[in-house]
C-alpha cells in the first residue's frame, strides 16, 4: 500500500537536528514569558525523568481487556500470538509484530491460549509531548501527519517492522534524550515509510467505562463460543438489552452488526487453521462455527475475493519465500 506521505531523505541525522532543535525550543520557552506551557496531565505511570511510558507486558500483565484511553501507543509484539481487534478490524498479531494506534483508538490484543505466556513492549505518550511550537516546526511536519493517521491504527511491515522493532527493544533501557530521540525516530521512520498498513476507517467513539465493559463482555463471549451457534437473543441478554436494542447498540458502537461481527472472527479462524494445520477445507469450515460448506465458502469469497484452498495456496508460497 503506497503511503501518502511525502518522501524525506533518511533519518541518520535525525538526532543531530532534533537536538538542535530541543535546544533552541528549551532556551526560548524559558527567556519568552509570553509563551504558555501546557500543563500535562500526567495519567501515566511516569517519573520526572521521562514524558512517556516505555516498558514490557509479561502474562499476567500482558491481559488487559477491550478498551481506549487517551495516549498514542506503539506495541511490538515479543511473546504469543492471538486475535488483535482495532476499531473495527479484526485479525491476527504474531512476534515481531509492530502497531501504532492513535489516541482512543479501541484496541484489545487477545491470545489464541489461555495458559500461553504472552509480552509486549509498549511506549504510550500523549500528544501534548508534542504541542506549542516544537510540534509547528517543520522538521516535525510528517510526524504530525503521521499522528493523524494513527487513529486508522497502523500496521507495519517487511524491513520497516524489524527496524522499528529493534529500536523499541532497546528504548525501554534508555533513559533522558536518547529515549526521546529513540521515540522520535521511530515515528520518523515510520512517517517516511511506505511499509505500512491502514486497519481501519470507522470514526472514533469516546465510550464510558461502562460501555467498555459491556462490548469487552460480548467480544469475549464471542470469541469462547463461535465454534457453536450463537443465537443473538443470547448475547443481548448479557447487557441487559432487548435484541432490537442490542442490535442498534452493537451496530452504533462497532459500526457493523453482530452477525458481520461474528462471522468476521470465524474467518479469521479459518485463515488461522488454513495456514497452520492440514486440515481438509471441509474440516475447517465446521471447526470456525460454520453450520455448512455453501455458506462458509460464499463468505469466504465476499471477504477475500478467493476460495479458501487458492488462500492457503497462496499464503503457503508467501511463507516460503519469506522463509
Amino acid at each position: 500500500m503506497q503511503s501518502k506521505f511525502l518522501k524525506q531523505p533518511g533519518s541518520t541525522n535525525i538526532f543531530v537536528i532534533l537536538y538542535g532543535i530541543l535546544n533552541s525550543f528549551r532556551k526560548l520557552s524559558n527567556n519568552s514569558p509570553n509563551i504558555p506551557l501546557k500543563p500535562l496531565i500526567q495519567k501515566l505511570p511516569i517519573d520526572s525523568s521521562s514524558s512517556f511510558v516505555a516498558r514490557t507486558y509479561t502474562t499476567p500483565n500482558f491481559e488487559t481487556p477491550w478498551h481506549q484511553h487517551i495516549e498514542y501507543e506503539l506495541v511490538l509484539e515479543n511473546g504469543g500470538d492471538g486475535t488483535v481487534f482495532v476499531g473495527d478490524y479484526i485479525g491476527e498479531y504474531h512476534v515481531g509484530d509492530v502497531f501504532l494506534l492513535g489516541k482512543n483508538l479501541p484496541h484489545w490484543f487477545r491470545k489464541w491460549e489461555g495458559d500461553m505466556i504472552s509480552s509486549a513492549v509498549v511506549v504510550q505518550f500523549q500528544e501534548e509531548i508534542f504541542s506549542g511550537n516544537f510540534s509547528s516546526l517543520p522538521e516535525m511536519q510528517l510526524i504530525r501527519a503521521l499522528m493523524t493517521k494513527a487513529s486508522q491504527g497502523i500496521l507495519l511491515k517487511g524491513d520497516l517492522k524489524q527496524k522499528i522493532g529493534a529500536l523499541l527493544l532497546q528504548i525501554e533501557s534508555l533513559t533522558g534524550f536518547p529515549q526521546m530521540a529513540a521515540l522520535l525516530d521511530c515515528l520518523h521512520q515510520i512517517s517516511i515509510s511506505d511499509e505500512i498498513s491502514f486497519l481501519t476507517n470507522s470514526p472514533i467513539i469516546n465510550f464510558s467505562k461502562l460501555d467498555q465493559g459491556r462490548i469487552h463482555l460480548v467480544f469475549e463471549y464471542s470469541m469462547q463460543n463461535f465454534q457453536r451457534p450463537i443465537r443473538v437473543e443470547e448475547v443481548a441478554a448479557l447487557t441487559n438489552k432487548s435484541v432490537s436494542a442490542f442490535c442498534h447498540y452493537f451496530k452504533k458502537s462497532t459500526k457493523k452488526s453482530y452477525i458481520g461481527f461474528l462471522t468476521e472472527i470465524r474467518m479469521a479462524h479459518a485463515c488461522k487453521l488454513l495456514t497452520s494445520t492440514d486440515m481438509s477445507v471441509t474440516e475447517i469450515c465446521y471447526e470456525s462455527g460454520f453450520q455448512n460448506w455453501s455458506n462458509f465458502s460464499a463468505h469466504f469469497a465476499n471477504h477475500f475475493h478467493i476460495s479458501p484452498l487458492k488462500y492457503r495456496k497462496r499464503q503457503t508460497e508467501l511463507q516460503n519465500i519469506n522463509e
